[in-house]
C-alpha cells in the first residue's frame, strides 16, 4: 500500500524501500514490487538483533550514519511500511525552517524506568519521524530503543538531540482516531495530520484480528483511497 499511497498522494519526497525483513522470499517480493511501482529498494545486511523493536532501532541508525551521511539530502526520514498516506501532505513543509518532524511519544514507566508527573522526556515515534539533514547532520543520532528512560524505538535521540534544544524548534504531528467500519466490523485506526493512515494502530474489537478481516480492511483502503483493487500487486 505504501508504494501505491506515495505514488497517488503528493509528498514532496522520494520514497525508498529499506528492506530489514529476515525471509529471502519476502525479500525478493518487497523488491518485485518496488522495481513495477519505480520504487528504490535496499536490503539492509544481516542484523544481529532478533527483539523487534531492537532491531528496528538497530537498522534505522545503521541507515542514518551508512547511508544518510554519505548523500547528504537536504531532508530525510522513516515511515513504517504500514503508515501512509491517504491525502497530501508535503511532508518538506511540515517539517519547514524546523529541527524536524514527527509523531511525539512521551517516556513511560516500566520496569526500569519510573516516569515523573511531569516527565520531560520525548521522542519521536520511529514509525513516522523526518529531519533537516543539516540540522542533525553532526548529531551522533541513535535509534534504539532505551527502555532505562522510559523510551521505546527512537527514543536513544532523546540525550543526543531532542533534549539539546527547546521542543518549540521540533514540528509535532496529531494523532486522531477513525473508526473504519468494514462490513459491520468497527475497529478504530490512528490518523496523523489527518492525512497519514496507520494500519498497525488499530484498536482491535471482536473479529478484527481475522484473516477474512485482513483481506476486506485491504479492499476498504484500496476501494476508498487508492483507486481500486486493480493495481494491487499482491494479495493478503
Amino acid at each position: 500500500m505504501l508504494t501505491k499511497a506515495w505514488q497517488v498522494f503528493p509528498t514532496g519526497t522520494r520514497l525508498v524501500v529499506i528492506d530489514n525483513s529476515r525471509n529471502q522470499e519476502a525479500r525478493a517480493s518487497i523488491e518485485a514490487i518496488c522495481a513495477r511501482r519505480g520504487v528504490a529498494y535496499f536490503g539492509l545486511p544481516s542484523n544481529f538483533e532478533t527483539n523487534p523493536s531492537r532491531s528496528h532501532g538497530v537498522s534505522q541508525t545503521w541507515i542514518f550514519h551508512n547511508i544518510v551521511k554519505h548523500l547528504k539530502p537536504d531532508l530525510f526520514g522513516f515511515i513504517d511500511h504500514d503508515c501512509f498516506p491517504v491525502g497530501p501532505i508535503d511532508i518538506a513543509q511540515r517539517v519547514g525552517g524546523k529541527i524536524a518532524y514527527g509523531l511525539p511519544l512521551h517516556a513511560k514507566t516500566s520496569y526500569l524506568y519510573k516516569a515523573a508527573e511531569d516527565e520531560l522526556g520525548w521522542y519521536y515515534w520511529a514509525g513516522l519521524c523526518f529531519y533537516n539533514f543539516a540540522a542533525v547532520e553532526h548529531a551522533k543520532l541513535d535509534f534504539r530503543n532505551r527502555l532505562d528512560i522510559g523510551m521505546d524505538t527512537g527514543g536513544g535521540n532523546w540525550p543526543v538531540l531532542y533534549s539539546k534544544h527547546p521542543v518549540g524548534e521540533f514540528e509535532m504531528a496529531r494523532k486522531n482516531r477513525l473508526a473504519v467500519n468494514v462490513e459491520g466490523t468497527i475497529a478504530d485506526y490512528e490518523l496523523y495530520d489527518e492525512v497519514l493512515f496507520h494500519v498497525g494502530g488499530a484498536s482491535y474489537r471482536s473479529g478484527a484480528k481475522t484473516a477474512d478481516y485482513r483481506r476486506l480492511l485491504s479492499d476498504h483502503i484500496w476501494n476508498t483511497y487508492l483507486g481500486g483493487t486493480e493495481d494491487r500487486l499482491i494479495s493478503i
